[in-house]
C-alpha cells in the first residue's frame, strides 16, 4: 500500500500532561497503520503542569522524528496555538485535535480520505457525554449561529477537523480570538468555494485533567464573532494553482464561487467587480439628486441636464476634431516596405506564437487553417496554438487531424468559470514559446506579411513599445446596410481615430485581434483580464498605465462583419459594457497620464 500525501497534525495543549503521551502514541498507531505520512506539532501554551517536559521526554525516549514540540510565542488561547502550528508545517493538509483524549484519533483516516474532495472535514459529536451546560451551549450555537446565520450543517465547534492548508493561510486573523477559530475557518472555506464534509464520532468523557474553557466567556466570543462574520463584506481570495510562481491553475474565489483564470492579475485591476464603494455612492447620489430635481422642478432640471450633456459632447467633439487633424496631418502608423521584408533571412527570425481561441468553430476551422498557413513565416519558427474548450466536442473532433501540421498544436482549456476568451488566452500564454505573440480569431484573414512587418517594427521601435495594433476591416462590406455601416465605422476607427490617439500619446484601446506583443512583457502584465468583456481595451489601458506604448502598423486583418441586427445589438452592448468596466476599474482615470487628462476623461465618451 502506497504512502498518502503528507498531513500535519496540530495539537494545541495547555496543562495536558496526563493525556498528551497517550494521544501521541494513539496517533502513531492510527496514522502509521493507515499509511499516512504525517508530522505532529504539539503547541504548548505555557503549561504549568509539565506538559512541555513530558512531550520533550517522549520525543527523546521514542526517537520519534515525526513529533515536533513548539513553545507558544503569541497570545494565549487555543485558536492562536493552532495558527502558530499551521505556520510551522508545510503539508497541504492540516488536522487539528484537542489534547484531552475526548476526540478519537481513529476517525482521522476516514476524514483524510474525505478531505481530498471536501476541503474541510468536521467530526460531528453525535454521542456527547459532556456537562449539561456544554450540551445546551452547543445546541444553541448549532441552531442559531451555525445553521440560521451561516447555513452550516456540521458541528462547527468540534475540536477535531481536517482542512486544506491554503484555507488557514488565507484566513483573516483579525476575525480570530482565543476561542473563535472554528467559524472563521469554515466561513473562509465557504467563501473560497469549497465544500464542507463531516463524519460522526463518539465524544468521550474527559478521563484526566480539567477543562480549561470558560463556557460563558467562550460562548459570548463565539456569538460576537459569528455575527461579525455575517455582516462582513465578502473578500476576494487567491487561488495559487499548482505552482505559486506560475499562473496555470491560478485564479480567485469570490462569494463562494471559484474562478480559475490562469493569471495572477491583481483583483483590484480586474473587472471581477466593477465599482468600488465610493463609486457606487457617487452614482447613487447623482441619480438621487437628478430624481429629486425632476420631482421638484421638472422643466429646470431637464434644461440643466440637456445643457450639461451638450457641453460634454461639445468638448468631446473638440477633442475628436483634434485627434482627426493630428491623424490626417501627421499619420504615425508604421509602414514596412516590400524591400525590407524581402531582405529578411529566415534563419535570423525568432519563434512567433499565434494564439487562436476557438469555441464552436468546427465549420470555419478549415478556412482558418488556410489563412494561418498562408502567413509568410518559416514553419520551423511557427508556434501556432489552437485553444479548444473542454466540452466543445465538435471543434475538438474537427481539430483532431491537426497533428499533420508540425507547427500547429492544440490545447484543451480545462472547464472552469469564467468561460471567456481572455481566460483561454491566459491558458495559452502559459504555454507560448515565442519571443513575440499575436491573437487571431477563427474568422480572421490576416495579411500574409503581417508577422514580418510586426517583427521589423519591433526591431525599429523603442523597448517601451510592447504592443503593435494592426488595422481591422471586413471582407463582407456589401452584404447589407449593417455591414456597410460597420465597415465605414472600422475604417474611421483604425485609419483615423487610433492614429490620432497615438499622435497625442494617449491610451490605445486595442482591437480584439491582430495585436502583437513582446511575450515576456505580456506575461509581466499578467495577460488579459478574464472578467472584462472587452479584455483587449482593458489590456491597452493597463500597459499604458505601466508606462509602455502601443504603436499602429500598416497591415490589415479582415474579418466577418455582423450582418444581423440582433447579433449587432448584443455585440455593441458587450463593447459598451467593457468600455465602462475599463473606465471604472481604471482607478479614477489613472490609466491616463496627468498631462493627458482631457484624453483620459474623454475616453469613456469617445469609445462609446
Amino acid at each position: 500500500m502506497s504512502i498518502m500525501e503528507k498531513l500535519d497534525v496540530i495539537i494545541p495543549t495547555y496543562n495536558e500532561a496526563d493525556n498528551i503521551v497517550s494521544l501521541l502514541e494513539k496517533l502513531k498507531e492510527v496514522l502509521y497503520g493507515a499509511k499516512i505520512d504525517y508530522t505532529v506539532f504539539v503547541v504548548d501554551d505555557h503549561s504549568t503542569d509539565g506538559t512541555y517536559q513530558k512531550v520533550d521526554s517522549y520525543i527523546t525516549s521514542s526517537k520519534d522524528q515525526r513529533v515536533k514540540l513548539l513553545s507558544k510565542k503569541g497570545k494565549q488561547g487555543k485558536a492562536y496555538s493552532i495558527l502558530e502550528g499551521s505556520r510551522a508545517g508545510i503539508s497541504p493538509f492540516i488536522a487539528m485535535i484537542d489534547g484531552d483524549l475526548q476526540y478519537p484519533p481513529e476517525a482521522l483516516p476516514e476524514m483524510y480520505k474525505l478531505v481530498q474532495e471536501n476541503a474541510v472535514v468536521v467530526a460531528n459529536r453525535k454521542t456527547n457525554k459532556s456537562s449539561l451546560l456544554r450540551r445546551v451551549g452547543s445546541k444553541v450555537n448549532h441552531l442559531v449561529f451555525e445553521r440560521f446565520l451561516h447555513g452550516f450543517k456540521c458541528d462547527t465547534q468540534s475540536g477535531l477537523k481536517i482542512f486544506r492548508k491554503e484555507i488557514i493561510d488565507q484566513l483573516d486573523e483579525s476575525e480570530v480570538s482565543a476561542w473563535t477559530l472554528d467559524m472563521p475557518l469554515l466561513n473562509t472555506a465557504k467563501q473560497m468555494g469549497f465544500s464542507v464534509g463531516s463524519v460522526d464520532i463518539d465524544f468521550s468523557d474527559r478521563k484526566k485533567g480539567k477543562s480549561k474553557i470558560n463556557f460563558v466567556k467562550a460562548g459570548i466570543e463565539i456569538a460576537k464573532g459569528s455575527l461579525a462574520l455575517k455582516v462582513k463584506k465578502p473578500r476576494i481570495y487567491k487561488i495559487l494553482g499548482a505552482e505559486s510562481d506560475k499562473p496555470l491553475g491560478a485564479g480567485v474565489a469570490y462569494k463562494s464561487r471559484r474562478f480559475i483564470t490562469h493569471t495572477h492579475l491583481p483583483h483590484d485591476l480586474s473587472a471581477l467587480y466593477t465599482l468600488t464603494g465610493w463609486q457606487k455612492v457617487g452614482i447613487v447620489s447623482i441619480l438621487t439628486l437628478v430624481s429629486l430635481g425632476l420631482f421638484l422642478n421638472l422643466k429646470m432640471t431637464a434644461i440643466t441636464l440637456v445643457a450639461l450633456l451638450s457641453l460634454i459632447y461639445f468638448l468631446d467633439l473638440i477633442f475628436s476634431l483634434r485627434v482627426l487633424l493630428k491623424s490626417l496631418h501627421f499619420p504615425p502608423e508604421i509602414k514596412i516596405s516590400e524591400k525590407e521584408i524581402e531582405a529578411l533571412k529566415d534563419n535570423n527570425l525568432p519563434i512567433y506564437s499565434i494564439l487562436c481561441p476557438l469555441y464552436k468553430e468546427a465549420e470555419i476551422l478549415p478556412h482558418f487553417i488556410d489563412a494561418i498557413n498562408a502567413i509568410d513565416w518559416p514553419k520551423d519558427k511557427f508556434d501556432v496554438i489552437f485553444l479548444l474548450e473542454e466540452g466543445d466536442e465538435a471543434t475538438i473532433k474537427a481539430a483532431g487531424w491537426l497533428g499533420y501540421y508540425s507547427h500547429i498544436r492544440t490545447l484543451i482549456v480545462p472547464n472552469s468559470q469564467p468561460k471567456t476568451k481572455p481566460k483561454a488566452c491566459n491558458f495559452g500564454l502559459a504555454y507560448a514559446k515565442g519571443e513575440y505573440l499575436v491573437i487571431y480569431d477563427a474568422e480572421d484573414r490576416p495579411d500574409p506579411h503581417q508577422l514580418k512587418k510586426s517583427y521589423l517594427a519591433f526591431q525599429a521601435l523603442s523597448e517601451k513599445v510592447i504592443c503593435l495594433q494592426c488595422k481591422l476591416n471586413y471582407y463582407n462590406p456589401n452584404h447589407n446596410l449593417l455591414t456597410r455601416l460597420f465597415t465605414a465605422e472600422y475604417s474611421l476607427w483604425f485609419d483615423l481615430i487610433l492614429p490620432g490617439l497615438q499622435s497625442i500619446e494617449s491610451v490605445i484601446p486595442l482591437g480584439g485581434t491582430s495585436n502583437h506583443f513582446r511575450t515576456e512583457k505580456l506575461r509581466e502584465l499578467h495577460g488579459w483580464d478574464p472578467f472584462n468583456v472587452t479584455e483587449d481595451c482593458d489590456l491597452g489601458a493597463r500597459l499604458f498605465k505601466k508606462g509602455y506604448k502601443t504603436a499602429l502598423i500598416d497591415s490589415t486583418t479582415y474579418e466577418e462583419a455582423n450582418s444581423r441586427v440582433r447579433s449587432w445589438i448584443r455585440q455593441r452592448s458587450r463593447w459598451i459594457k467593457g468600455y465602462i468596466q475599463t473606465y471604472y476599474r481604471s482607478q479614477n482615470g489613472v490609466y491616463f497620464s496627468k498631462s493627458n487628462s482631457l484624453a483620459g476623461h474623454a475616453f469613456l465618451l469617445f469609445t462609446l
